[in-house]
């Protein structure tokens, strides 16, 4: 493993954006931590509620006009609607971003509907996209777990990355005493440290293009599970900070312990610091988690300076393990080099020198079940082919796939 040391780029900008009440909250979280001033930290919610108490310095209030800040009410429909009505606002906000980082909580409304929005003007507007989303505890019931899952099938065509973080990891970790709310409070913390740790693993524009996409190829292979483990210590709690650093890394809540590395297929690793991050201690630190991980598995790991760190040192690592029921998905075809109209050409016949019309992409007409009655023609038009093909009108259906 050859170690990358990556440093700070004032024209390299990281957008997080919170969505939803638990994604407030994760950037509330955030905002707090000293080393996280570089990022750009933006709370959004249908609930003025939540964000009247959030720290962060950039809210907004999504959808005022239809919500008037009382949420989406746990609908992920509703929540689609009001971000697609937000569509140009998204766009301004994300103007000048390198990389975008998406979180929140899937299962309701204003996170699972706000999030498949983002992920479509991202990738509309060309900008590399992160989604760091938690599913919800199992002892919240079924219909959030499904609505979650809905929500993951609809976010991934278009997001270039996306990590849905169990909450039950928690169990391996807490008493089994521990009150629910103290559950969401360590998770929320968890969170906030995760994103840093995400956010630090691609800090640089000069290693994105290469960092990013080892990132996006070990994703995209297949389906998979990710986990997620960040340690922080610093000079005061003791002569070895990095090695207490990893210890707290594996014992990290969503990472679900030692054995996410020895079955991972591939494994991010990084260590943050500040200017005292020796050579030797960061060296001895990547050689001893190097133990943990499985010999066959793709490793990539680098290393983050930054003065905001002063004697902190924070390791943050992702275990990425493919689903070995599916098949690899296959690679991406060449772009094609002839015009759109040159692709829909119909072939041309040998024995014909009669040229021949290429194929326009016009809208296919259907008229359902009265395609073979008697059409019912008023005014030159046929009532039986529904009214918004009849007139060309597009349905916005609030994410824009391309």
């Amino acid at each position: 493993m050859t170690p990358v040391i990556m440093e700070q780029n004032a024209n390299f900008k990281i957008t997080v954006i919170g969505l939803g009440k638990a994604g407030v909250m994760f950037t509330d979280h955030l905002a707090s931590f000293p080393e996280a001033d570089w990022l750009n930290i933006i709370a959004i919610d249908t609930d003025a509620s939540t964000l009247a108490q959030c720290r962060v310095r950039q809210k907004i209030q999504a959808d005022r006009e239809w919500r008037s800040g009382q949420g989406c009410g746990g609908s992920a429909t509703n929540g689609l609607h009001s971000f697609a009505r937000f569509r140009e606002a998204i766009a301004r906000i994300l103007q000048g971003t390198s990389l975008l980082i998406v979180t929140g909580g899937l299962g309701r409304g204003t996170g699972t509907g706000g999030a498949r929005v983002f992920a479509s003007v991202a990738k509309q507007h060309n900008i590399p996209s992160i989604f760091l989303m938690t599913s919800p505890f199992t002892l919240e019931g079924h219909s959030k777990r499904t609505v979650a899952q809905e929500g993951i099938e609809e976010i991934l065509p278009a997001a270039d990355a996306l990590f849905c973080l169990p909450l039950d990891l928690l169990f391996s970790v807490l008493p089994a005493e521990t009150p629910v709310a103290e559950a969401y409070r360590l998770a929320d913390i968890e969170m906030a440290r995760t994103i840093l740790g995400m956010a630090e693993l691609l800090r640089s524009p000069e290693f994105l293009s290469a960092d990013f996409a080892d990132f996006r190829v070990a994703l995209h292979k297949r389906k998979s599970v990710c986990s997620i483990g960040i340690g922080l210590a610093a000079g005061a709690d003791g002569l070895n900070r990095s090695h207490l650093a990893l210890e707290r890394m594996m014992q990290s809540a969503l990472l679900g312990g030692v054995n996410s590395f020895r079955d991972a297929d591939a494994v991010f690793a990084i260590i943050s610091g500040g200017d005292d991050l020796g050579i030797g201690e960061m060296k001895k630190t990547l050689e001893a988690a190097s133990q943990f991980f499985n010999p066959k598995a793709e490793i990539i790991t680098g290393t983050s300076i930054s003065p905001a760190y002063e004697d902190r040192v924070q390791v943050t690592a992702v275990t990425i393990k493919y689903d070995k029921n599916e098949s690899p998905l296959p690679e991406a075809p060449p772009p094609p080099t002839a015009s759109p109209f040159e692709a829909q050409r119909k072939p041309r016949r040998k024995s014909s020198s009669r040229k021949e019309q290429a194929e326009l992409p016009l809208q296919n007409i259907s008229k359902g079940i009265f395609e073979f009655a008697t059409p019912s023609i008023v005014n030159g038009e046929d009532l039986d082919i529904p009214t918004c093909q009849r007139r060309l009108i597009n349905i916005d259906t609030g994410v824009e796939l391309r």
